[in-house]
Parts: structure tokens; sequence; C-alpha cells
């Protein structure tokens, strides 16, 4: 029965290390990819007519300044944050300097408006990602992790004695 208790110990804790370490990797596999992706929620896409929209928010068409529909629902989209009337604002500068197609100019120009007035909302009014979802807690699970491993592992097989295999010559065992 004690041989049975041991046994069960065990695999809870080798269930607990492994539920750690693939909870680890996985929130910081999924909080490397969600600030990466982060990057993008200010930043303006110029794309031409049929294009994907790829991560930004809002893309303007580079031959005429026109808002393309990006998403599922096919509808504008706004930036977070965006009153409506700096909404309409950008849609129109979008389209009064694309009228002859966005060069390089213009699109700077569209992107520092955008800059200025996401310098000017307010922290609490921009789109905010909880820290448990980020990589810290990926990389906490992995530091949580790692002893139990070790003990449970790594430091069992370090302490084994080395066993030299056995080598038969020739076909007959003596």
């Amino acid at each position: 029965m004690r041989m049975l208790g041991k046994f069960l110990l065990l695999l809870v804790a080798v269930l607990a290390v492994m539920a750690w370490f693939g909870g680890g990797i996985t929130m910081a596999f999924v909080g490397f990819v969600s600030e990466y992706a982060d990057s993008y929620t200010y930043k303006v896409g110029f794309k031409h007519p049929g294009d994907e929209c790829g991560n930004n928010k809002v893309a303007f068409n580079v031959t005429g300044g026109g808002q393309l529909t990006c998403g599922f629902g096919g509808g504008r989209a706004t930036l977070p944050g965006f009153t409506e009337a700096q909404s309409e604002r950008l849609v129109q500068m979008a389209k009064e300097l694309g009228a002859d197609g966005l060069d390089a100019s213009d699109r700077e120009s569209i992107q520092g408006y955008v800059d200025r007035v996401v310098a000017a909302i307010p922290a609490d009014q921009r789109p905010q990602h909880p820290w448990f979802y980020g990589w810290k807690v990926g990389v906490v699970g992995l530091i949580v992790a790692a002893p139990p491993t070790y003990v449970f592992f790594i430091r069992p097989r370090l302490k084994r004695p080395y066993r030299r295999a056995r080598s038969y010559r020739g076909g007959a065992h003596q």
C-alpha cells in the first residue's frame, strides 16, 4: 500500500511538472505573438485593393487614398481610442493626399497624424493587455517548472551508476 502511495505521489508530481512546463511554453509563445501583434495596433496599412490587410486595423488604398475594408465583417475599422471626428479626419486626410496616389511622404504624414493622436490618448483608453496573458507568465511557468524537473528527472539520472552494455562475441554463449 505504501508503494502505491509513492507511485501516485510521483504520478501527480510528473503531471504537475508537465502542466507547468507545457503551460509555460504555451503562455510564453502566446505572449510573444501577442506583443508582436500589439505593435501593429496603431500602424496604418497602405495596400492595393484586394490585398489582405494583415495585422493593420486600418488600411488605405495606395492608388486612390480610400479606406479599405478589412476583417470578417468587411466593415471599415477605426483605431482604438480615436473619436469619430479623429477617425473621419484620418479618412479625409488619406483621400486628399491620395488623390494622385499615396507616395512615401504622404504615408509618413498620415502615420504622423495617427502618432500625434495616439500620444494624446490617455493610457487607460488605449487597448490594455492584462499582465497574465503576456510572456511573463510563460517565463515564470518555466522557472517554476525547472526545480521539479531537475529533482524528479535529471538528478536521478545523474546518480545512476554507469552501466556497460554486454557484448557477445561470436555466436555462442558461454
